[in-house]
């Protein structure tokens, strides 16, 4: 069986081989290939350049998974350039919504329009740690409005990193998505 192909990105000031990736690489097993570009420090165009490509690869992901800045930028480019791939959906680790009180800078924003934009993605689902002191937990309510379909899951004990605390939430997702057994 070929293993299932996944796409993360990480956050800003972190490169593919910090947390949470070798911890997920771990926990995932030999079962995923997990494709991890680096994407330098943050800049948008930049980034959505690296994860346009990515997106678009001969061999594409079958889930998408970014952890901050990461996972908001994923959505970003998915909306606003509207690449060709098919992916089972996405997960978002610690994923700040640009827009709110203290996270203003508008090139990471989502686009209007963003929810319909998005229709493509089988499941979305953010995970957010009561601990985190990064993005605070009021971001997941804010992405279910931003995104009606989303569903939102907090945490506890896995700080902004989720590189602690239990992470079997978020691997029984990736599977649900990959189509395997609990």
């Amino acid at each position: 069986m070929r293993p299932i192909r996944v796409l993360f990105a990480h956050a800003a000031g972190h490169t593919p081989n910090d947390p949470p990736l070798p911890r997920l690489r771990r926990a995932l097993g030999p079962g995923f290939q997990i494709d991890a570009p680096d994407l330098g420090a943050p800049d948008p165009a930049v980034w959505t350049s690296k994860l346009s490509a990515a997106l678009t690869a001969p061999r594409a992901p079958s889930i998408l998974v970014g952890h901050s800045l990461g996972g908001s930028e994923l959505l970003r480019v998915i909306a606003t350039h509207h690449p060709r791939f098919s992916a089972a959906g996405f997960v978002g680790l610690g994923v700040p919504l640009w827009g709110m009180p203290d996270w203003p800078y508008e090139a990471f924003m989502l686009p209007d329009g963003a929810a319909k934009a998005l229709s493509g993605l089988d499941r979305i689902v953010f995970f957010g740690s009561a601990d985190d002191d990064v993005v605070d937990p009021s971001h997941l309510p804010a992405w279910r409005d931003r995104l009606p379909r989303a569903r939102t899951v907090e945490t506890h004990g896995n700080g902004h990193i989720f590189d602690r605390g239990a992470i079997a939430p978020v691997l029984l997702e990736l599977r649900r998505m990959a189509g395997m057994p609990k």
